[in-house]
This record gives structure tokens, C-alpha cells and sequence, in this order.
């Protein structure tokens, strides 16, 4: 990158709803010599664009708007066109004062009728950077029926259609390039690679597509009679070690896709300080758990979001937690597919600021898996559960704590994680768990653990 840019005078030529200024600039060149220049910026604020999936209607929302330039533009490909709307995302300006993500808030009501609460940031980017300073903050957003609030169709002379499209129909347009707006455009291609994972690990297929029909090479739904491990998933596996001087106490891990991995009564599901589950559609530990355990009909549609729900509930009014907190909730239909007793939720990243994601830290992911493993052991010890006779949780089912969104090369982690859970054994004569796991999903995985797990096996530490 080249050296900074020094402005030197702006004068604004242009003062109407949008505005032109013209700028003086100097700035270091490739050559390192510096270069001066005169340019006209089209000034009018940043945007926000917000893609709209409706869970129940298994749909895109989209809106349709007539656009003067339009017009311009389509007549230097055929000089005798008069049409003038454009199918785009919901879209509009950022008002002073509103943060990106409170005007998208804001847009998609006005303009669909529907509400959202937390939007996820796609990306953002400049619309046309060799003329305007215009930046725009692409989000996506699920939404049921029940969320429809409002009639939608914009505000004062907006005259907005509000579009229901099946994602089929949206991809379809994606592979022509019938798609004119780069919002859609941007969010389409996004959309279409989270469907297409999805639908590689068997997840949410009949959810995505019309009965008996898929978008352009995205895999037809019919499951194999077989279970296949997920792309970039490993074999399913087990490699574990006895503790040193603990007999019946093993450290291991489990490799493959989590779906596939069953009698453990315990699984851990990393989250963030909000304690807010990822949407179905992620690719993340939590949108698959989050899923597998809720309810569903006959077309595996969601009818009732049980873990994350528990989970609100465990929450309550605090809405935000301490990075190491465990909150303890149902598996829901994990425990009749995968013999899944319990969930434990534990804040392990933090989020870096609306529209930044997460981050992990790496120095405190031993005080995590220290409240993890104390967890089972008080749950293990609770009153009702000994009175009831209930069988004990005796194993636990780890991922690779913050090295997904929470950034963390996955050696760091495992280079952390793994030595707590050794050192909570060995230095604990009444624990009541028998095996601790952690999760290898890709040979990357496996590797850091190996390397882990070999270290320690040298030392003496395990047998």
C-alpha cells in the first residue's frame, strides 16, 4: 500500500440532497514520488442493504422500487426501454446518529413490514470508490410470519413492491446473471455457499428447496442410506489415553462431523458473552447443535427452537455473562438421536463491537474448560440427581474452543485446552466424569491434538 494521502483543500461545489466536493489531494505514488491531483466526490452518506430469509415461507424477501437512473441505464443497452424497477435487498440511507445496524433495523421495517433484532454483517464496501465515499453495510437476517408487523412498502412516496422469491428461483437468476443489484448480487453468492455447506452435511435441505427441485450445483436432497462425513469432515473415530495414576480416567479425542458422534453424555457448545446461539444456517458448532435439537415437522422444518430457547431462558434478565460462564440446558432431540443428556454453554469469546464478530482469548480458555469440567462434576452432585438415582454424566464431548469465529489458530488451542482437561484429572480425587473429549472435525484437528496428546504421553503424563 502506498503512502498517505494529505487533503489539502475540499470545496463543495454542490449543496442539494446529494452533494459534490471537490478535493485537492497528495499522496505518495508507486514510484514514491508524490502526486497531485483534483477530484470530484459524489457525497451522500453510507447505506445499509439487509437480505431477508423467511423461515416459514422458505423464501428470500426482496423488494422491487422504480429507479430513475435505471432508466439511463438499461437505454444504453436497448435506447427504447421505459422500465424502471429494480429487484433489490431492502436498502436505504444511515441517518444521522443511527448506527449501520439500527438503520438496517429501521429499513427493514419500513420497507417490508417485518422485525429483526440482530442482523449479522455480511461485508461492507464502497459502491463505487473511483467516484463516491458512499459505503455500504450489507447484513442478512432470518425472519418467521410472526415477525410480520407491518404492511412494509416504504414511507412518503417510496411506492415499494415487497417480492417473495424461493431460493431456487434466486439462484437461478444468480446463474443467468439476471441480478442487477450488487447488494443481491453480494448477498445471493453468500447465501448460496452457506446453502450449499448446509446441504453437504445434511442439514436444513428440505428447509431450502422446493419439494423435488435445487438450485443450480447445489446437491439434490435425497440423503444417502449411509452417513458420509461432511465436507472436510474426518471418519468418524475415537483415540484416547488413560491418566497417569487415575485409573478408569481417559483424555482423547473424537473425530468426524459432531451430528454423527453419539453416546456422550455431555456436549459443549462454545459461545459468545451474549450467550446467543448461531443461526441455523452458520457453519459453527452451535448453529448445528442449535439445530439437531429442536423440533421439527415431517419436512424437517423447525417447529420449535428448543435448545436456544432453554437457553434464553438460562440467561434471563442478565442478557450478557462473564467470559467462562456455563449455562446448563436440555439437549432437546439430541438426546433421542445422539443419547445427549445435557448441553453446557460456555462464554468463550467476546464480541469486539457491532458488526466486528468475536474474538477469543487464548489465556482464557483454561478458566473455561476449569468451569466445564467443575460443571459436570456439580451437576453430577446436585441433590435431586442423587435422590433419583439417576445415572451420572460420566463423558464430555469438547470443541476446539475459539478457533472458529473466535480467530485462535486451532494448535494454540489445542495446545491450551487439552492440558487443563489432563491437569483437572490428575489433580482431582473426587471427579465424577470418567472420559473427556475433544472434537477433531478436520485432519488439521486431529493433527493438533496428536502432537498434543503425544507431548503428554512422552512426559508420563498419560499411559
Amino acid at each position: 500500500m502506498s503512502g498517505k494521502a494529505v487533503i489539502k483543500e475540499v470545496r463543495r461545489i454542490f449543496d442539494a440532497f446529494f452533494k459534490i466536493d471537490e478535493y485537492d489531494v497528495a499522496f505518495d505514488g508507486t514510484d514514491g514520488n508524490t502526486v497531485e491531483q483534483t477530484r470530484l466526490v459524489f457525497e451522500r452518506g453510507d447505506a445499509v442493504g439487509v437480505l431477508l430469509l423467511n423461515r416459514d415461507t422458505q423464501s428470500v424477501v426482496l423488494v422491487e422500487q422504480f429507479k430513475v437512473p435505471v432508466v439511463p441505464g438499461r437505454r444504453r443497452d436497448d435506447p427504447a426501454t421505459v422500465e424502471g424497477w429494480i429487484l433489490e435487498t431492502v436498502a436505504g440511507m444511515i441517518d444521522g446518529g443511527e448506527t449501520p445496524q439500527t438503520a438496517a433495523i429501521r429499513e427493514t421495517m419500513e420497507e417490508t413490514g417485518y422485525r429483526i433484532e440482530q442482523p449479522q454483517l455480511i461485508a461492507k464496501f464502497f459502491s463505487s470508490p473511483g467516484g463516491t465515499s458512499e459505503r455500504i453495510f450489507l447484513y442478512f437476517a432470518e425472519v418467521r410470519e410472526r415477525d410480520k408487523l407491518g404492511k412494509g412498502g416504504g414511507i412518503d412516496d417510496e411506492n415499494i413492491r415487497v417480492v417473495n422469491m424461493s431460493l431456487g428461483a434466486l439462484f437461478e437468476r444468480l446463474a443467468k446473471g439476471a441480478i442487477e443489484d450488487p447488494k443481491l448480487l453480494i448477498a445471493a453468492y453468500w447465501l448460496q455457499d452457506r446453502v450449499r455447506t448446509v446441504a453437504d452435511r445434511r442439514h436444513l435441505i428440505d428447509s431450502f428447496w422446493e419439494r423435488g427441485r435445487t438450485a443450480p450445483g447445489v446437491p439434490a436432497a435425497a440423503a444417502p442410506a449411509e452417513p458420509k462425513p461432511a465436507r472436510g469432515a474426518l471418519a468418524l473415530a475415537t483415540v484416547r489415553h488413560s491418566v497417569k495414576n487415575k485409573q478408569g480416567l481417559f483424555i482423547g479425542y473424537k473425530t468426524g462431523d459432531i451430528g454423527e458422534i453419539r453416546n456422550i453424555d455431555i456436549w459443549v457448545n462454545s459461545e459468545n458473552t451474549d450467550m446467543m446461539m448461531d443461526r441455523f444456517l452458520g457453519k459453527s458448532i452451535s448453529a448445528n447443535i442449535r439445530y439437531r435439537g429442536a423440533n421439527k415437522d415431517e419436512q424437517d422444518n423447525v417447529i420449535e427452537d428448543t435448545i436456544e430457547e432453554a437457553l434464553r431462558s438460562a440467561v434471563g434478565r442478565r442478557g450478557h455473562v462473564k467470559i467462562g460462564t456455563v449455562l446448563v440446558t436440555t439437549s432437546g432431540n439430541l438426546e433421542r438421536d445422539n443419547q445427549v443428556q445435557r448441553i453446557f454453554h460456555v462464554a468463550a469469546v467476546e464480541g469486539v463491537g457491532a458488526g466486528r464478530g468475536v474474538r477469543a482469548d487464548a489465556g482464557k480458555l483454561t478458566h473455561c474448560i476449569d468451569r466445564v469440567l467443575q460443571k459436570a462434576d456439580e451437576e453430577n452432585n446436585r441433590f435431586s440427581r442423587i435422590v433419583l438415582r439417576r445415572q451420572p454424566l460420566e463423558s464430555i464431548l469438547i470443541p476446539m474452543l475459539g478457533a472458529g469465529d473466535g480467530g485462535l489458530p486451532v494448535e494454540e488451542v489445542a495446545q491450551t485446552i487439552i492440558p487443563q482437561a489432563v491437569r483437572y484429572f490428575s489433580r482431582s480425587d473426587l471427579t465424577t466424569l470418567k472420559e473427556i473429549y475433544f472434537l477433531a472435525y478436520t485432519a488439521r484437528d486431529k493433527a493438533a491434538c496428536d502432537q498434543v496428546l503425544d507431548l503428554l504421553r512422552s512426559e508420563g503424563t498419560l499411559v
